[in-house]
């Protein structure tokens, strides 16, 4: 029964790694884990050439490589699974009641086995991982955002990520100068979905928004579920996903910083405080990407003889259109203001302090 839910949501436009993540943000570890033994038993159904690079990747972030010879071999591998929990009969309970009501998805990637089932996105391949960019800049900004992570210096981390920011930006541009504005290589646009994490998922996914719209993409918010899909060039939605990442890590460090200064109870420490604090911090972050942008896109545009600035124009009309595709009935609404004047403008301040490539481009 629980792998009928699984394909139906795959038809549904789920994709593995969204529906474990929705799945432990709203029922707990125990029905994960029962879901990705699912996932798993779905998976041994299907030929290597019926699963898409980019699907087989959510499948190896999810171990499910690991568990796809246990079910091959015994076919009664998901029931022992779903009995080794805690509970197994709530966390079946609890699965079930998740995946009843999985709302409707745009379908980003191919869904295996269903050669019937059309994307979304006209014109996509489907590859939401590294189409468009140069596998020689990928593996350097892969490398700095590594070693990013690995510094316990705020300094260094964020000269390694600013330049990895930089690195992808650049590219990104230059990219589109190649493919020109029409002729058999013009690239198309493509779509794929950032997971946000409690707590404060409304306020982050701002964030994601003009981060997006710095990056000459478009990001809708999915109400309920705390996803949004962003909308553009291949190089520009890596770099939105590197970039989002970023500044979110320097956000909550920086709040972090501040609940270490006070006392428990305090004003900084409570849920308004901080919610307005990452408002204050994305509208800033949003003026400083379109300041930076402005002069990036002036001085590339020198250096291409002018042959930039319409590419980006022509871009963003094939961006536009793409997104009206994924979304006809979209809904714009206006977000609620800041409840914590004090929160805002120090979540502004931290703005001004976090780390921007010199080259980050606008959304036109």
């Amino acid at each position: 029964m629980i792998e009928l839910f699984v394909t139906t949501a795959w038809v549904g436009g789920w994709q593995p790694v969204e529906l474990a993540w929705h799945v432990r943000r709203l029922a707990g570890v125990n029905p994960a884990g029962v879901l990705v033994a699912a996932v798993a038993a779905d998976a041994v159904q299907h030929r290597v050439g019926e699963v898409h690079p980019a699907w087989r990747d959510q499948l190896v972030d999810l171990d499910v490589v690991l568990v796809e010879e246990a079910v091959a071999r015994d076919p009664a591998w998901l029931q022992r699974a779903a009995a080794a929990v805690d509970d197994p009969v709530g966390a079946l309970c609890d699965l079930v009641a998740v995946l009843g009501v999985l709302p409707r998805l745009q379908v980003l990637l191919p869904v295996p086995g269903r050669p019937d089932i059309g994307l979304d996105v006209v014109g996509s391949d489907g590859d939401t991982s590294t189409a468009g960019i140069d596998p020689g800049v990928l593996a350097k900004v892969r490398a700095l955002l590594a070693k990013a992570e690995a510094t316990t210096f705020e300094a260094e981390a964020q000269a390694f990520t600013a330049k990895a920011h930089e690195l992808m930006t650049r590219h990104s541009l230059e990219h589109a100068v190649v493919t020109g504005p029409s002729g058999e290589r013009r690239a198309r646009p493509a779509a794929r979905r950032l997971l946000i994490d409690d707590p404060y998922a409304e306020v982050k996914s701002l964030l994601v928004q003009v981060v997006a719209e710095a990056s000459r993409c478009r990001a809708v918010s999915h109400q309920g579920v705390q996803m949004s899909t962003v909308v553009g060039f291949e190089a520009d939605l890596a770099a939105v996903e590197v970039l989002f990442t970023s500044l979110l890590v320097q956000a909550q460090t920086a709040l972090q910083e501040l609940a270490h200064r006070t006392s428990t109870g305090s004003r900084e420490r409570s849920r308004g405080f901080r919610s307005s604090f990452l408002r204050g911090f994305s509208y800033r972050i949003g003026e400083r990407l379109d300041s930076a942008g402005e002069a990036t896109v002036a001085d590339l545009d020198r250096e291409s003889g002018g042959a930039l600035v319409p590419v980006l124009a022509e871009r963003r009309a094939d961006v536009d259109d793409h997104l009206t595709e994924l979304f006809p009935h979209l809904v714009t609404s206006r977000g609620s203001g800041p409840s914590d004047g004090l929160g805002f403008r120090a979540g502004e301040a931290a703005a001004e302090r976090a780390d921007l490539p010199g080259s980050q481009v606008t959304s036109g």
